[in-house]
């Protein structure tokens, strides 16, 4: 059973974005499915290393239309991504050193991710870039 299923409310009107987004889903899912059943440490490595992938693919995916489309608070927003970054490389260090509660962090982090930054933040440039672009670039 999934712990967060995709609504409306997290869409950018992007389709490839959205569907990256749809992605980290899938693993806040995973993760939250591994620490119910107790085998946090069966995943863990492998979501911190997606997520290490996945924060350079989109972030880097979502600053190119930002500044394609004349995005005005990209500069901003590559803060906000940066801040995200340090933030999973953090997390990683952790799991070197063998955090106890590094599941559940990591699990807190990836829900403010979903519910913050994409449903507060991405949302502006989602509004942006439709009004420039539409809904199905790429």
């Amino acid at each position: 059973m999934a712990v967060i299923a995709w609504k409306a409310i997290y869409e950018t009107s992007i389709v490839t974005l959205d569907n990256e987004h749809r992605e980290l889903i899938v693993e806040i899912n995973r993760l939250y499915e591994a620490i119910r059943d107790k085998r946090e440490a069966e995943v863990l490595e492998g979501i911190l290393t997606m997520l290490e992938k996945y924060t350079v693919d989109h972030f880097e995916h979502e600053e190119q239309l930002m500044s394609q489309y004349g995005y005005p608070d990209l500069e901003e927003h590559k803060k906000v991504h940066r801040d995200l970054i340090q933030t999973v490389e953090e997390l990683k260090e952790k799991a070197s050193s063998g955090t106890e509660d590094l599941a559940q962090q990591l699990l807190k982090f990836l829900r403010y991710w979903l519910l913050e930054h994409i449903v507060e933040v991405d949302k502006k440039y989602g509004e942006h870039l439709v009004a420039r672009g539409g809904r199905f670039i790429e």
